[in-house]
């Protein structure tokens, strides 16, 4: 009777180790870093317009404005105090500015400085999860499409993404790595100055100092009474310090007590005329015309040439008062009409979530969308919330649950401050890195579900 061939030992698959695995993570991670920075020097190079937006002189101006009298004002030559922006990113850019001279290194330093949004995720990954676990939310971020595209342009969404992850970094020693007592006052102040920097890179983020209190309080609640109000008000220092002393600046120079004209704007010019759209029947761009809103004009002036539309004061003679009764008057017709609203919120909310991001991904690679390009960008989507929400869902009932509330609730509040009218798939791009936190934990829970399933079969 013959005997089956034994195969060598040698010649047998055998399954790559974990050794393996994390080299080809990292391998790739590094790809991916040597990528983003080089495709944004070179574009920024290339072809400037893929690294521009129609919002960059608004950034651009004030900086220059910065660099040259040292006055936050909408453009060098334009001594109109800037109300419109806050001065988180244009300070980012006169820095470079101020070192370089070019434009073109904004885009590449900028994406060289995204990369730490990398870094922190893997460290938060690996004390939090484990390092494989950490290696995969690496990848995520680093290989994200969207990510790759804000790298290099000059808008706010890539130090957004930073400034959060370091939020992150510096949540999981306030809400995980230490006990509620041993929680060091330094990363308590660290977490309210990170929170104060992106209500100044972005001004929707002025009601999220609350959020946080909400979730600190839960984790010190245990704590003596003093020791817990101790620890709140070193949180709310650097709050208070920097985005209550420019609210003190804009009441000094404009008359308005806001953090910036943006909410008024894109409550009145964004949400409220679509829902007037919507009501009346009339095209957006006349009720934009009616409404006075600037989007649509051709720069005609010296400083319109600079800084775009942030040269608009709708009140002249009131330069920030005319954006808070503008802000009035888009609540009104918002509260008054609160199922075009909810509509308009919404579908904004679903665009902001769902969108796969195609235009934005196509300008910045310089190339026309296709259908290809959308279905790609669509399926890693769908996979990253995918593994996201069933990694929220492990993380809340885990021993870590406090952590990544945390977590779920920074990209909760993130995406619904940006939803309304103008909302769409690029401003999700700054909460990529904590939800590549979350599908990191989702793809771990189910490779060990994998894992349980064979080892019981197999027995």
């Amino acid at each position: 009777m013959r005997m089956p061939p034994v195969m060598s030992p040698l010649l047998e698959p055998r399954a790559p180790s974990r050794q393996t695995i994390c080299a080809w993570a990292g391998a790739l991670i590094v790809g991916a870093a040597v990528a983003r920075v080089g495709w944004a020097a070179w574009i920024a190079h290339a072809e400037p317009s893929a690294v521009r937006d129609p919002d960059t002189p608004g950034y651009l101006a004030p900086a220059r404005a910065l660099l040259d009298g040292g006055r936050f004002d909408i453009t060098p030559t334009d001594p109109v105090p800037m109300f419109i922006r806050t001065p988180g990113y244009p300070a980012f850019l006169a820095s470079i500015l101020w070192l370089t001279d070019s434009e073109w290194a904004a885009s590449v330093i900028q994406s060289i400085l995204s990369l730490v949004a990398v870094v922190a995720v893997l460290w938060v990954g690996r004390r939090l999860v484990g390092v494989s676990t950490a290696l995969v939310a690496g990848v995520v971020v680093a290989l994200d499409p969207l990510q790759f595209a804000a790298a290099g342009t000059l808008l706010t969404e890539s130090l957004t993404a930073v400034v959060l992850a370091a939020m992150v970094a510096v949540g999981a020693v306030v809400f995980s790595l230490r006990e509620p007592a041993q929680v060091p006052p330094v990363a308590v102040f660290a977490l309210g100055g990170l929170a104060a920097v992106a209500t100044m890179v972005r001004p929707t983020f002025w009601f999220y100092p609350g959020v946080v209190v909400v979730l600190l309080v839960a984790r010190l609640r245990r704590l003596p009474r003093r020791t817990l109000v101790a620890r709140l008000s070193v949180f709310l220092l650097p709050v208070v310090v920097v985005v209550g002393g420019w609210q003190l600046r804009n009441h000094a120079r404009v008359g308005s007590w806001q953090v910036s004209a943006v909410p008024s704007i894109t409550l009145y010019c964004d949400n409220a005329a679509q829902v007037e759209a919507n009501l009346s029947g009339e095209s957006l761009g006349s009720v934009l015309d009616r409404f006075g809103c600037p989007f649509r004009d051709r720069p005609d002036t010296d400083c319109e040439r600079q800084a775009g539309w942030s040269c608009w004061v709708p009140d002249p003679g009131a330069p920030g008062q005319g954006f808070d009764e503008m802000g009035r008057e888009a609540r009104a017709i918002l509260l008054d009409h609160p199922v075009q609203t909810a509509r308009v919120l919404g579908t904004g909310l679903v665009r902001e979530i769902a969108g796969p991001g195609s235009d934005t991904v196509a300008d910045y690679l310089d190339i026309s969308p296709s259908p290809a390009l959308t279905g790609g960008l669509f399926l890693w989507n769908a996979g990253l919330w995918g593994f996201a929400v069933l990694g929220a869902v492990v993380g809340l009932r885990s021993p870590q649950r406090a952590f990544w509330a945390f977590v779920v609730a920074t990209v909760g509040y993130t995406l619904a401050v940006s939803a309304g009218a103008a909302a769409y798939a690029r401003l999700r791009a700054p909460v990529v890195p904590l939800l590549a936190l979350l599908a990191a934990l989702g793809v771990r829970h189910c490779v060990r579900l994998l894992a349980d399933r064979l080892a019981s079969t197999s027995r």
